[in-house]
């Protein structure tokens, strides 16, 4: 008889369990967009933000860290044509914080899928437009960020996508603040 009450639960908590509501993918909408042709010799990335690598900071744990993703924008989106001078790319910041999330207590929270953590992304990027000598002519500068939770019965890879999608989003977030502020502080030095 205890058995079966406890398979009658088990399938009552399993029947009122919600279905994880998956986010669609949004891809990385800049990839359609032209580079922005500047007139410089080079570009250069520097990574001025170091991930500690220990919680609450996860980034690292992450399908594409937000670096590699910064990194990876600056080779689509950045071209120099230019003979002289150069474009510095300076990762200011490109960091996830995981915060666990307080859950439903007592008979209630044994029927209820709580969210677990929440998952906090900052990203910011500044780039400087130097001569050969050094000297700095202009700057650009740019910030995206967004917050996402996750339910507790997510699987490993339905994180994963939600991760994925969250950086998908901030990305495409920070690429329209970049195009919109080089074009704008930038643009004797866009060819």
């Amino acid at each position: 008889m205890r058995f079966f009450s406890l398979l009658c639960l088990t399938i009552l908590v399993a029947a009122c369990s919600p279905t994880a509501q998956m986010p669609e993918p949004v891809g990385l909408a800049y990839l359609s967009n032209k580079p922005i042709r500047l007139n410089v010799a080079r570009v250069e990335v520097v990574k001025k933000y170091q991930s500690t690598s220990t919680p609450p900071h996860v980034e690292n744990e992450f399908p594409v860290p937000p670096v590699a993703m910064i990194q990876q924008w600056v080779q689509d989106r950045l071209l120099p044509v230019g003979k002289t001078g150069s474009a510095v790319v300076t990762i200011e910041e490109a960091s996830v914080v995981e915060t666990p999330l307080k859950g439903t207590g007592g008979f209630r929270g044994m029927f209820t899928v709580d969210q677990s953590e929440q998952y906090d992304a900052k990203m910011s990027v500044k780039i400087e437009i130097f001569d050969d000598a050094g000297n700095a002519k202009g700057f650009a500068y740019a910030r995206a960020r967004g917050s996402r939770s996750i339910a507790e019965n997510f699987t490993l890879g339905q994180r994963r996508k939600v991760w994925i999608v969250m950086m998908e989003k901030i990305m495409n977030n920070l690429d329209e603040e970049l195009d919109r502020n080089v074009k704008g502080y930038l643009s004797q030095y866009i060819s």
